[in-house]
């Protein structure tokens, strides 16, 4: 199936009660978007399709990111998901869906195939501190101070025999620790979350500042996005 044969297939909006037609915050949000170099592919008329097909909701920021879900599934088209979530390294995690923590990190690092294998490590003892492994390269798997606000809740750590606890943005800091090392330019920042799911899409420094300075990201401040990058 095409890019353009799945998107006339959309189905019209009367499936939900309370379509939600285009908004200007909407539009701007995606063209802060494809100005920064992701969703590419959400021009006007494929956007105006997707948001008559996400109901109206009270949190913006989970109505985008049904939207942007629905726009890197492809519409159940497989070769247009694919392009897309490869083009932007797109990743979702949904808290209701148990995970791993190796299983996150096999999924983080299929985005980033310059580190080669990334693996999942304790140093020293079997209580000592967790590493991200991609090579001769560690990085440790720390949390911001700002991710005990989140509510998405931890991950799964029993794979390892240890009660301690992460979360995915400590995984991402540590990927993102990683691509520093390997010279990647582009890494992994967060999309708007609503609490309960966590995107992310991978940028270069700048246009990740200028998204972050125009509302698009879940981290209002430059100078933690910084640090979360590890730029």
């Amino acid at each position: 199936m095409t890019t353009e044969n799945a998107e006339e297939s959309i189905p019209p909006a009367g499936r939900f009660d309370l379509p939600a037609p285009t908004t200007e915050a909407d539009a701007a949000f995606v063209a802060a978007l494809r100005r920064a170099g992701v969703a590419s592919e959400l021009v006007d008329p494929l956007l105006a399709q997707l948001s008559a097909l996400v109901p109206a909701k009270p949190d913006d920021d989970e109505r985008r990111l049904d939207l942007l879900i629905l726009y890197y599934e492809g519409n159940g088209d497989e070769e247009s998901a694919f392009r897309r979530r490869k083009a932007d390294r797109f990743f979702l995690h949904d808290a209701r869906e148990h995970a791993s923590a190796r299983e996150l990190v096999f999924r983080l690092a299929f985005l980033a195939p310059e580190l080669g294998d990334v693996t999942l490590e304790r140093i020293g003892s079997d209580d000592g501190p967790l590493v991200l492994r991609a090579g001769d390269h560690l990085s440790a798997v720390t949390d911001p101070e700002e991710e005990e606000e989140l509510d998405t809740g931890e991950i799964d750590l029993s794979e390892l025999e240890q009660s301690t606890s992460i979360t995915v943005r400590g995984l991402v800091r540590a990927l993102n620790v990683l691509l520093e090392r390997h010279g990647v330019r582009e890494r992994l920042v967060p999309l708007p979350c609503d609490g309960r799911r966590e995107a992310y899409v991978a940028l270069p420094l700048q246009e990740a500042m200028d998204l972050c300075r125009a509302g698009g990201l879940d981290e209002p401040s430059p100078e933690r996005l910084l640090e979360l990058a590890a730029w």
